[in-house]
């Protein structure tokens, strides 16, 4: 391998590297992204023989190297061990930003040659609204007049939380936690919050330090941090910077305005701490709820005690118990309505540039994927002939299936939370299925019938599509915890996908008892059923909904697509008539659909058009994940094709 001559401004752009464990992978440099006080971060595609996936690399100094090989070299060990550690499980948590590769640069400057420790991590793009949770608020308080609502607080509460109690769980304790160093992805109800930087992270049995110096963020590091104590550093110092965040997430202001660790440490010192009623941006559904208020500002101003001992010193724990102060009934699988009114006013992003477009994995594997849940990072959990299968963004692994009560007929799989999946199989079983392992949530009142898909938000209404081993397929209608009487779809043959309109419709596809396309209007709590008139087609194969917009569409076979709205249903064939087989609807409403070798797309009030087509490409498209700037569709193989916005790209590594 050949080194470029330095650059001040981009020495390592255009270089390619391999890697030091994994023959036949290399990474290739893009272009950079931003450098901080110990690292530069370069955008890079991880490339192999299989396919090409975007990476973030780090790279230390060379003056840090220069100065000291053992302090950069530190650096990287310790990001290294304590997301390594993280990376064991499949699926692995969703929370920490996942840890991809590492090694060594060689480059020459002033004569000498200096090896650079170097780190690939998971690529997370942010879209609009930001990558970072600091962007993210920002643009809220920007959009809105607020920071975040209630509904999104206690997510991304929730989230840190599980992401600091598995990192705590492998003996790591971060160190340098606050909201530029948490990364985001995905929107509304599929935004990811992960957590990030593990370059001063504290390993258990890794004993290198920094030194006697601050590490850490002034305004979000314990006082244990900064000052000599008696306390060493532990899980409490972590939940003191969460408790910081969520003060920063509610008002998008600083809770300790700290530019030094001496003002730092009097902030913390001092009896008196900032309370949500006096910030002007805090939302105005929870300033309505000033008992509320006073009581979060009094676990804020516990968990942020100059004493450790008087912190929580569980994250799990700690956000459990503030939780229901912020928001009584958070849901998963709804956007906040602020949130969707903020979206409403965003224009929809075009990503369907021929440039934008990269193989992640080809086609040609022996596996037959069946159903898939995508997450909002690219990564999913799919039902396969093999069994179920977990897809990393890199690499497709084995899923375990222990705790499953049905783990040889598993039907479909859908995303549940941020980091659940909802399977159902035969004998009439929903399961959850998690880092955690499986654990069995409902079970139907008919065990002759397999569920074969369903809307998953149990808290309010779920609709699950059945199917008997005679007679006409059936929809279930879940509420409050009991399952209502199925309403037999007579003029069906097959029910392939289930879709929530609005909050009182679903739209149910397939095929008709005389050979047709079938779709269907359904109002589950009046157990009524409109049929749609559709052109002719064989079946209609898949549908997706997005219920904040009163907005769903279906495609089948012959080109038909059917766009519910509202009160509104129109069906129409698309030119070609394409045999589609996956639809997806991202936050703005933009459409896409998918068949065999081909990717269409339907803007706001446009005609459909084919954006990405390739012969080659035999095996079927039967998934598609859509968020804004970004989409990612799979084969019945398993192959996996991926589109983001170059546009977008706020990536922003924290260094």
């Amino acid at each position: 391998m050949s080194f470029p001559p330095m650059s001040a401004s981009d020495p390592f752009a255009g270089m390619t590297v391999p890697s030091a464990y994994l023959p036949g992978v290399s990474f290739q440099f893009q272009r950079r992204l931003g450098e901080g006080g110990t690292a530069m971060a370069y955008l890079a595609l991880r490339c192999t023989a299989e396919g090409e996936s975007p990476v973030v690399i780090k790279v230390i100094l060379p003056r840090l190297v220069a100065e000291s090989d053992a302090k950069a070299n530190t650096i990287i060990k310790k990001e290294a061990v304590a997301l390594g550690r993280l990376n064991e499980r499949v699926p692995p948590t969703p929370f920490v930003v996942r840890l991809v590769d590492t090694g060594v640069l060689q480059i020459e400057r002033l004569g000498r040659q200096l090896d650079l420790p170097w780190i690939a991590l998971e690529y997370v793009h942010g879209g609009v609204e930001g990558t970072t949770l600091e962007e993210r608020v920002a643009y809220s308080v920007y959009e809105t007049g607020f920071a975040f609502d209630p509904e999104r607080t206690a997510r991304a509460l929730l989230s840190l939380a599980q992401g600091l109690s598995e990192i705590h769980a492998v003996g790591v304790v971060h160190r340098d936690l606050h909201p530029g160093n948490v990364l985001c992805c995905g929107a509304g109800e599929s935004e990811l919050f992960k957590i990030s930087d593990f370059g001063i992270a504290r390993p258990a049995g890794l004993a290198a330090t920094f030194g006697n110096v601050l590490v850490g963020t002034p305004g979000y590091v314990a006082l244990e941090q900064i000052m000599s104590s008696s306390v060493p550093v532990g899980t409490h110092t972590d939940i003191f910077s969460l408790a910081a965040i969520v003060f920063f997430i509610l008002t998008g202001e600083h809770y300790f305005d700290a530019n030094s660790p001496g003002e730092a440490a009097a902030a913390i010192r001092s009896p008196g701490r900032r309370s949500l009623l006096d910030v002007p941006t805090l939302s105005f559904e929870l300033r309505e709820r000033e008992a509320a208020c006073q009581a979060i500002d009094l676990a804020l101003a516990r968990a942020t005690s100059p004493d450790p001992q008087q912190r929580p010193q569980n994250a799990r724990l700690f956000a459990d118990s503030l939780v229901p102060w912020i928001s009584p009934t958070p849901s998963t699988t709804r956007p906040s309505r602020r949130w969707v009114s903020a979206m409403q006013k965003v224009r929809a992003i075009d990503v369907s540039a021929a440039s934008n477009w990269t193989v992640r994995h080809p086609p040609g594997d022996e596996r037959l994927v069946t159903s898939v849940g995508w997450n909002a990072a690219g990564d999913c959990v799919a039902a396969t002939t093999r069994g179920l299968a977990y897809w990393n963004g890199t690499s497709w692994n084995e899923a375990p299936t222990a705790g499953l009560p049905v783990p040889h007929g598993i039907r479909f799989v859908r995303r549940l939370g941020p980091a659940s999946w909802l399977i159902g199989s035969d004998y009439a079983r929903l399961a959850e299925y998690s880092r955690d392992g499986a654990r069995e949530l409902f079970s139907g009142p008919d065990e002759s019938v397999s569920f074969l898909d369903a809307t998953v938000d149990f808290d309010d209404v779920a609709v699950v599509v059945g199917q008997g081993r005679t007679g006409p397929p059936l929809l279930y209608t879940f509420i409050g915890k009991r399952w209502l009487k199925p309403l037999p779809v007579l003029q069906a043959a097959t029910i392939n996908s289930i879709a929530r309109i609005d909050d009182e419709t679903w739209l149910a596809v397939g095929r008709s008892v005389d050979g047709n396309a079938f779709a269907a209007r359904y109002w589950p709590l009046r157990w009524e059923l409109e049929r749609i008139n559709l052109p002719p087609g064989r079946a209609l194969l898949s549908c997706a909904g997005r219920p904040e917009r009163n907005l769903a569409t279906a495609v089948g076979s012959d080109g038909v697509v059917v766009r519910v709205e509202g009160g509104t249903s129109v069906a129409a064939t698309i030119g070609e008539r394409p045999d589609l087989a996956a639809v997806a609807i991202d936050t703005l409403g933009v459409e896409w659909a998918a068949g065999r070798g081909h990717i269409w797309v339907r803007r706001a009030r446009g005609e459909w058009e084919c954006v990405w087509r390739h012969g080659a490409w035999s095996p079927p498209f039967v998934s598609l994940m859509a968020e804004v700037g970004a989409v990612i569709a799979m084969t019945v193989d398993g192959a996996v094709l991926e589109c983001r916005a170059s546009t977008l790209d706020k990536t922003k590594p924290a260094l």
